[in-house]
């Protein structure tokens, strides 16, 4: 493939500008930088990691080892529209994994075709009725909410399928954490033609068995799709998490 700057090309950099990227050259271990808490051998890998986002974490929702793996994703598939359904824990990893995805790591391994006429312009849409709390009044909600990648819109998901799709397109991630049996049925009939690639519903097993929202997940996808569960061995409830990829459009 081509060199960097060959890649580099191809991508909007303007200063300031939201849709450019920044290319961390990785060839060189020396460019590496470690953090600081990594830099202390004292502590390193002694002691278990605070949990991030401590004030959006509400105990009973399951979601504390799921944060985390929703950014890995994001950072790894790198979407360009992600629904959230559902806002609490999951919503500020979410947004960084998108904001995180500005910066590119070039170790040589990078696809010169994919950045081809690049422009980086993700948007991050979050709907959520609010009968678990006032979302606002967290600690970094407000930074949430105004920030230029998301769009936060309080009311139930129902409804708004058609409106949302002709304002943003097909969604290629979702994450749907909401309500029971009834709303992911919902889901499913309203939006899942809305839906591009990957579909992750929370809660889909209980005491390690799958659970009514499993079996109308399987009920109500038809068309080619691999689906794939995450169960979280330890946990009665809100501990599994099932993954949709829809073969295509």
């Amino acid at each position: 493939m081509g060199n960097n700057k060959d890649i580099n090309k191809n991508i909007k950099r303007n200063q300031g500008d939201d849709k450019s990227l920044e290319f961390l050259d990785l060839k060189s271990i020396n460019n590496l930088k470690i953090s600081d808490h990594l830099q202390d051998r004292k502590v390193l890998f002694k002691e278990p990691s605070p949990i991030e986002y401590s004030n959006f974490f509400r105990p009973g929702m399951g979601t504390e080892n799921v944060g985390g793996f929703l950014r890995s994703l994001i950072m790894m598939l790198r979407p360009n529209r992600i629904l959230e359904i559902g806002a609490g824990y999951s919503t500020p990893f979410l947004l960084e994994g998108l904001v995180n995805n500005k910066r590119v790591f070039d170790d040589g391994n990078l696809k010169e075709n994919y950045f081809k006429n690049y422009s980086y312009d993700p948007k991050l849409i979050i709907l959520d009725n609010q009968t678990l709390g006032k979302l606002i009044q967290n600690k970094g909600m407000r930074e949430i909410i105004d920030s230029n990648y998301t769009e936060f819109i309080e009311g139930s998901f129902e409804g708004n399928g058609r409106c949302l799709f002709k304002k943003y397109g097909f969604f290629d991630f979702v994450w749907f954490d909401c309500g029971g049996p009834i709303e992911y049925e919902n889901f499913i009939r309203e939006y899942w033609n809305y839906c591009s690639n990957y579909i992750l519903f929370h809660f889909t097993y209980s005491n390690g068995k799958p659970n009514l929202n499993h079996k109308i997940i399987r009920e109500k996808i038809n068309e080619n799709t691999i689906i794939f569960d995450i169960v979280e061995p330890h946990k009665n409830r809100q501990g599994s998490i099932t993954i949709l990829k829809k073969e295509c459009l």
